[in-house]
């Protein structure tokens, strides 16, 4: 059967790519750092393959259809964000037993021969896997466009995927790409809920999850944490006993980075994590349950199912963001390319102003205003 060989959670921000200069760039390099540890855990590793368990930032799939969970079975991918770019090549006789095994199990799963992935396997793919040719197989969870899975069916995919890779004879690597706390393009932007996620590092650490798995859809949108869901498909492949050591944790302006090695398991120290050390919660600063949360969501409220009325809107950014023609247009001529939309008044008004909080009002999804705003603001960088 299939071995597991290596296993870790990470943190996938596109400033990890980017790296603009308003950045804390100290902390992106802790990130970066702890990723190139794992990597160099791989290379030890020599997995035959390493699935790569991402989301979509609504770069991959569009609002014509919204797939769940989508395993990518082409013979190579292709992930992108803005003029940073790498390939890779597919394990296409495991990715197509995969997909077989798992519908098997009653897992209605997509599959795509010809995905272009985004930024959350970019950010691995460069910062972990880099030269290797090792293959991949990448899987893609959908965490942003509600209604979104519960951990609990991530987990039970996750096992589903366990029990597929039975009879296989491999070794296999998985790296779940996502978390920590963000709320990217929403009024949050700069409050990230850094204490649910210390009180997680803290649970991760010693092997418990089940306060996790028991959360729901909803809960995660209130706490910033729906990329989680790629830990939950994670912890059913590995079982969900297997404690994680923490190789890095960053509290940015807007985002708490993690990164979290769960095999080959390691021993764990009480010191900080920077990147190339590991820490614990130390036992006797026990948090309380989510940190200290207390949820009051009854619904959605920083991702909520994108109303049809806005798909116009939605369109224009989302060209903005995937387009390099588009957006080089946008970028020389806003005026103009912003009276060509054929948005309505209040729209074309929101578009020519700074910031992303207005897109946000009238129905804009909040990643592709927050991403239009952040690659047009990078572009203007460049250009001067």
């Amino acid at each position: 059967m299939a071995e597991i060989v290596a296993a870790a959670a990470a943190v996938h921000a596109p400033q990890l790519l980017s790296r603009p200069p308003y950045e804390e760039v100290e902390k992106l390099d802790n990130s970066t750092d702890a990723l190139h540890v794992f990597g160099r855990v791989l290379d030890e590793a020599e997995p035959d393959a390493v699935l790569v368990i991402g989301i979509d930032h609504l770069e991959t799939f569009w609002l014509e259809a919204v797939p769940t969970f989508t395993l990518v079975i082409s013979e190579e991918c292709e992930a992108v964000y803005t003029q940073w770019r790498r390939r890779k090549k597919i394990h296409t006789s495991l990715a197509v037993d995969l997909l077989k095994g798992v519908i098997a199990q009653d897992f209605d799963l997509t599959y795509s021969q010809e995905a272009e992935l985004g930024h959350a396997f970019l950010t691995p793919f460069e910062h972990i896997l880099g030269d290797s040719d090792v293959p991949v197989i990448p899987l893609l969870i959908n965490t942003y466009l509600p209604p979104i899975p519960s951990p609990r069916r991530c987990y039970a995919l996750g096992k589903a995927i366990a029990k597929a890779l039975a009879e296989r004879p491999e070794r296999i690597a998985v790296i779940a790409s996502g978390g920590m706390s963000h709320f990217p393009g929403t009024a949050r932007y700069t409050a990230p809920n850094y204490a649910f996620d210390k009180w997680l590092i803290q649970e991760t650490a010693a092997g418990r999850y089940d306060d996790l798995l028991g959360l729901t859809p909803v809960n995660l949108d209130e706490v910033g944490e729906s990329e989680l869901l790629t830990w939950c498909v994670l912890l059913g492949i590995t079982g969900g006993e297997l404690p994680g050591t923490l190789l890095s944790y960053q509290e940015l302006s807007h985002h708490g980075h993690g990164v979290i090695q769960f095999l080959p398991e390691l021993e764990s120290s009480a010191t900080e994590g920077s990147g190339s050390g590991r820490a614990v919660q130390p036992e006797h600063e026990q948090l309380p349950r989510y940190g200290g949360h207390t949820f009051t969501q009854d619904d959605y409220v920083y991702y909520r199912f994108p109303d049809p009325r806005s798909l116009p809107l939605n369109r224009f950014l989302r060209q903005i963001v995937t387009q390099a023609d588009f957006r080089t247009t946008f970028v020389k001529d806003r005026d103009g390319a912003i009276a060509a939309s054929g948005l309505d008044a209040d729209e074309r008004e929101a578009l020519a102003a700074d910031g992303f909080d207005r897109l946000v009002e009238l129905g804009a999804h909040p990643l592709l205003a927050l991403s239009a705003w952040q690659v047009v603001k990078n572009q203007l960088a460049t250009a001067h």
